[in-house]
């Protein structure tokens, strides 16, 4: 009894471990993806940012949206930035799909495209609002609020 009770528990152990360690790694692969997208941004190099994006998207979307539907309101910060910060990073998929779609927008806007970046903007404003993004000055900013700013702008431009 004894041994059948030890190894349920290492099993337990070794697959809570090997989830964590999978979530882990996809973390870091949903974040490389969206760490390109932002490179490619800043060369001014649409396709690169659509090929990042969609590939992030493609693999991490349905966990985007798992995470979103848990949430009823998103993760404050509150005026302190580290407050609460490793919540809001717990929140990957949803974070790097959510800016992955702003990225996309702001490709098509480059591309002379602006009925793809409305639809890019306002899938991300509809299905990932809870979205956040670290910003390298020390916060996090909403990728769905900015998108609400193209979107006013794109629309103010249709004939």
């Amino acid at each position: 009894m004894k041994n059948t009770t030890l190894l349920t528990l290492l099993t337990l152990t070794l697959c809570v471990f090997g989830a964590e360690k999978e979530d882990k790694e996809k973390n870091i692969a949903a974040s490389e993806l969206t760490e390109a997208a932002w490179r490619a941004n800043l060369k001014r190099k649409p396709e690169e940012i659509l090929k990042q994006t969609e590939k992030c998207i493609k693999l991490f979307e349905k966990e985007a949206l798992k995470m979103q539907k848990t949430l009823k309101a998103p993760i404050s910060t509150g005026g302190n930035q580290g407050l609460n910060r490793e919540a809001v990073q717990a929140q990957w998929a949803l974070n790097e799909v959510g800016t992955c779609y702003f990225l996309q927008g702001k490709a098509y806007e480059q591309l002379k495209k602006p009925e793809l970046a409305l639809e890019s903007y306002r899938k991300l404003v509809n299905e990932l609002p809870y979205a956040q993004c670290w910003d390298p000055g020390g916060w996090f900013w909403k990728p769905a609020k900015a998108a609400q700013k193209r979107i006013a702008a794109l629309e103010n431009k249709k004939p």
